[in-house]
């Protein structure tokens, strides 16, 4: 196929696509209606919107506009139908959190000492810990729940490191319930969205399903969206 080939092609695979996302089986809606109720269904939609105006626009031009009877009046460039063909996976195929963020993640009972979390920041440069309580989940610690504890607690004399427990710090921490835990399978971009519209969200676990008592597989943090 030639480039005017591919990109016809390529345009209505994703037209066709956001169809099916819309459950609108005859194809009667307009291109630019099929974007703007499928924004929020699909990032890549949201993401390439404005480019997949400028390609329908193009697409209409090349289909309804002939000079020649079965001639397209413009062949787009290599760059342009590599692009579209780009959006065109992305949106079938968006990223997924798991694996991309598989990592160990470490947890600590209410009961651990304090000094145990300390330890692992400085072996580790992990920052972010959730705490359980009789295999339920009570909150998350942070580098940042633990600097204003200490802030809070400078003037206590004396302050015995050795001698305090997790749940001391956790107890005061008001920002201890500021995660969510997602499924293995939600989008990088959802996620990046989750965080962007909720600044307070310090963590997002990745679990099977996304619950609460399933084991995280990985975590995602702000520092790396």
């Amino acid at each position: 196929m030639n480039n005017a080939e591919r990109f016809i092609a390529s345009f209505n695979r994703i037209h066709n696509y956001l169809s099916f996302l819309d459950n609108e089986d005859e194809h009667k809606k307009p291109f630019y209606r099929l974007l703007d109720e499928n924004e929020y269904r699909n990032p890549a939609v949201k993401k390439y919107k404005n480019d997949l105006q400028i390609f329908a626009d193009l697409r209409n031009v090349m289909v309804h506009k002939k000079l020649v009877p079965n001639t397209y009046i413009a062949e787009p460039t290599d760059k342009v139908v590599k692009h579209i063909e780009q959006i065109e996976e992305e949106l079938k195929s968006p990223e997924k959190v798991y694996p991309l963020f598989k990592r160990d993640v470490i947890h600590f009972n209410s009961s651990d000492l304090f000094t145990n979390v300390l330890k692992t920041i400085n072996e580790k440069k992990f920052t972010h810990f959730p705490i359980y309580k009789n295999k339920g989940l009570i909150g998350l610690l942070t580098e940042k729940g633990i600097a204003v504890w200490l802030a809070n607690h400078v003037k206590d004399e004396p302050l015995n490191m050795k001698s305090i427990l997790i749940e001391e710090i956790v107890a005061e921490d008001k920002n201890r319930n500021n995660y969510l835990f997602i499924k293995t399978t939600m989008s990088v971009e959802v996620a990046a969205d989750l965080m962007k519209n909720d600044r307070r969200l310090e963590a997002l676990f990745i679990t099977e399903n996304g619950k609460v008592t399933e084991s995280p597989l990985g975590i995602i943090t702000p520092s790396d969206l």
